[in-house]
């Protein structure tokens, strides 16, 4: 008897599927993981280290910037940890390859990281000091440096987006298309630009914008999908079972796809998905879910797409979106398929056809957009992603 796809699970028709496959998804789910706590064991102890204030000083801001967002959740991130400055390093070996030729993602999930140590660091009552790049000739890796002054003195302050650090995780599930965002979390949300180098727009879906956005985004999806190397450099990161979450704890799974309990684990127990099927899948979710359920789309831009200061600010302001939206109740996820293949287009020096179409949904001839996502109110909880902890991340130095 051949076992249903993931796809009928993910979308619908859940009991007859089951009854499909009773026979042998049992064992096969014990084998493979989807049994037991979905969200339990090593890959995800950094989540309850944090919420457990299981590190302290310095090292409690590491513990905070490894739960930021990044690319694939490839967490391409270093630590040099002392007693009064914190190093971020970029770790080129996580890379994402033909995906992002140029580093633009993976810088912008540095900035992640550097927003939520930055966070963590101000509600600890330290005075943090940022320095962007401090070396970039003869250390081109180190991305940021952190000057930490005594603590300032008083109870550490948890802010809202303090809360939020341990809340915040990316939404691949359906959102309530019938619940507008309120124009009170718009406002908030752009207050969150605070410098002239990043831009933020926020636009209703339903509309002529909007639906350029989502032809644009499935066009460069299934571009994607096509691309041989750039198919195989996302199956790279996407985890089919429990053993492969535990064995990286990193990457995309099932169990991040925003879909109820059962059907994860309906999911997790089938044989894995080769590269065409997972591709079919990664476009059948963006059309039919990701973009056909959300009621608004974001762009964040800057000005030079291609000075790495502009791309870690933007990674910054989309971690501080991220929290703040967390804090609102508002679910969001990454839609970058665009800026992907319009690094690709520019990789090949091919004709800028998703370039224009980018610049087209950007309207502003003034700004880049280097990232985009959509956000609105799930249906179900999402769940974290698995993270690699403080010990595997960090280098700590003693000073004598």
């Amino acid at each position: 008897m051949g076992y249903p796809s993931r796809r009928g699970i993910l979308s619908g028709g859940l009991l007859l599927t089951m009854a499909v496959a009773a026979g042998g998804v049992g064992y096969r789910g014990w084998e493979r993981g989807a049994l037991g706590s979905l969200t339990g064991g090593p890959a995800f102890e950094p989540w309850q280290e944090w919420l457990t204030g299981a590190y302290h000083g310095p090292l409690a801001l590491v513990a905070a910037a490894v739960l930021a967002a990044s690319p694939h959740n490839s967490q391409p991130w270093r630590f040099r940890v002392e007693p009064d400055r914190i190093q971020i390093r970029a770790d080129l070996s996580r890379a994402l390859g033909p995906l992002d030729p140029f580093r633009r993602e993976l810088h912008i999930g540095l900035g992640c990281a550097i927003e939520n140590l930055m966070v963590a660091a101000r509600s600890r009552a330290f005075d943090p000091v940022l320095t962007l790049l401090p070396d970039p000739v003869t250390e081109p890796n180190l991305v940021a440096q952190v000057e930490l002054a005594s603590p300032l003195g008083g109870p550490p302050v948890a802010g809202p987006h303090m809360a939020a650090i341990v809340d915040r995780h990316t939404h691949r599930g359906r959102y309530d298309t019938a619940r507008p965002l309120p124009q009170a979390v718009h406002d908030v949300l752009a207050a969150c630009v605070d410098d002239s180098q990043t831009w933020l727009e926020l636009f209703p879906a339903k509309g002529d914008r909007g639906r350029d956005f989502v032809a644009a985004t499935v066009a460069a999806t299934e571009q994607i999908v096509a691309d041989n190397g750039m198919r195989q450099a996302s199956q790279a990161w996407f985890r089919q079972c429990r053993a492969d979450v535990d064995a990286h704890r990193d990457g995309i799974s099932v169990i991040a796809s925003g879909e109820p309990g059962l059907n994860i684990r309906m999911a997790m127990a089938l044989p894995d998905f080769d590269e065409a099927r997972v591709g079919q899948y990664w476009i059948d979710a963006t059309r039919d879910v990701h973009c056909a359920t959300a009621p608004v789309f974001g762009l964040i831009g800057v000005r030079l797409p291609r000075d790495r200061r502009d791309l870690l600010a933007a990674g910054q302001l989309w971690q501080r979106l991220h929290l703040e939206a967390t804090a609102q109740g508002v679910a969001m996820q990454p839609l970058n398929q665009m800026m992907e293949m319009v690094d690709r287009e520019r990789q090949f020096s091919r004709p800028p056809e998703m370039a224009e179409r980018l610049a087209a949904v950007t309207g502003d001839p003034g700004w880049t957009t280097v990232f985009a996502f959509r956000a609105g109110y799930a249906t179900t909880p999402a769940l974290p992603s698995p993270r690699r902890g403080v010990t595997l991340v960090t280098e700590q130095i003693q000073v004598g």
